[in-house]
């Protein structure tokens, strides 16, 4: 590890030290957040930080009124884990709150659009002009007129690329959708696999799986699924399928390295992730980071490109492809520091 081996292991010589080290692992956090995940008094808390960033553990940045700390860079971070330091959950419940009513605003998000469509709703200009199209939509981000023609009723123009198109997908394998929402890329899996090959859908949100169900009943497709369920903990078996795909979904995932582990445990030995979703370009202030409209609209619970990157590989997955894609960013989503990346990968 770079720096004073020394005055490295009296910082994490600490118990409250070394638990800050570990919610830095986990996110970036605001000084006066530590307050209440140590018990400590702001003067103590400084006091840790500052031994910590002494030596060489952590940094901090401005961000409005706020100094936000993370670790210092991706080397210490490496060195950190090989040390068996491990991303530590905030205390009291408190993060588990937290990304609880993260779900909860896309489950009611997104379970208002199941039932009554209008796009992202993020209520920024990223849908458009108020005159919300989802063919124009689709098409706009990769889709062809003649995969949209009979779609109608399974396509609300929530994504932010076309991952079916990415790689191959052959007859009689096994393909799972992560966010299926009303199922436009899993039917669109569903002509590729042909009868010999299957389809499972995945969402958290109630409404779109009894959406993209009544879809799929109504057109007589009986190798397609759709559950009901989180994608961090997937409903589906290891090793069980061959492809996972996935559309601007993980953005709005509070803990993006369960998900990419859940992708790759339920993924067959060579199998393929195939997927596009909004990344940062840079980092997005506080204020924007907690708004609801934002994180429900792709936006607000998006992260840097390079940090998304090293979550699939920290997962396991080797990245074949990484297409980047600026226009999509600021044909939907203008005045926002974002692109939509589109990555093949394989466990």
């Amino acid at each position: 590890m770079i720096g004073d081996k020394a005055r490295i292991f009296k910082a994490l010589g600490d118990p409250t030290r070394l638990a800050i080290v570990g919610y830095l692992l986990k996110n970036d956090h605001c000084a006066c957040d530590f307050q209440g995940m140590s018990g400590k008094d702001q003067t103590t808390v400084s006091r840790h930080l500052k031994v910590l960033h002494d030596a060489g553990l952590v940094k901090f940045r401005k961000d409005g009124r706020n100094v936000v700390y993370s670790i210092k860079d991706d080397q210490v971070r490496s060195d950190l884990g090989r040390m068996g330091i491990e991303p530590r959950d905030e205390c009291c419940g408190k993060e588990t709150s937290v990304e609880q009513r993260k779900k909860a605003a896309v489950k009611k998000s997104y379970g208002k659009i199941a039932l009554e469509g209008g796009g992202c709703g993020c209520g920024t200009g990223c849908c458009g002009d108020g005159t919300f199209n989802p063919i124009q939509v689709s098409m706009s981000v990769g889709y062809s007129e003649d995969e949209l023609s009979d779609m109608a009723d399974s396509n609300l123009g929530l994504g932010c690329g076309n991952p079916g198109a990415l790689g191959s997908i052959r007859k009689g394998e096994t393909v799972l959708d992560l966010g299926s929402g009303a199922g436009l890329d899993a039917f669109l899996a569903l002509k590729k696999v042909g009868p010999s090959g299957k389809v499972i859908g995945v969402d958290i949100a109630k409404e779109m799986v009894e959406r993209s169900s009544r879809i799929a009943k109504e057109r007589g497709h009986a190798n397609v699924e759709f559950r009901l369920g989180d994608i961090e903990s997937l409903p589906v078996d290891d090793g069980s399928v061959d492809v996972v795909l996935s559309n601007c979904v993980i953005n709005l995932v509070p803990d993006k390295r369960k998900a990419f582990s859940e992708a790759y445990r339920v993924l067959r030995s060579g199998g393929r992730l195939l997927l596009s979703d909004m990344v940062l370009l840079k980092r997005l202030t506080a204020a924007q980071r907690k708004d609801e409209k934002l994180m429900t609209g792709c936006v607000g619970g998006a992260i840097l490109r390079k940090d998304y990157l090293r979550a699939m590989e920290e997962a396991g997955f080797k990245l074949e492809s990484v297409v980047d894609d600026e226009g999509i960013g600021k044909m939907h989503y203008g005045g926002f520091p974002v692109e939509s990346i589109k990555i093949v990968a394989t466990k």
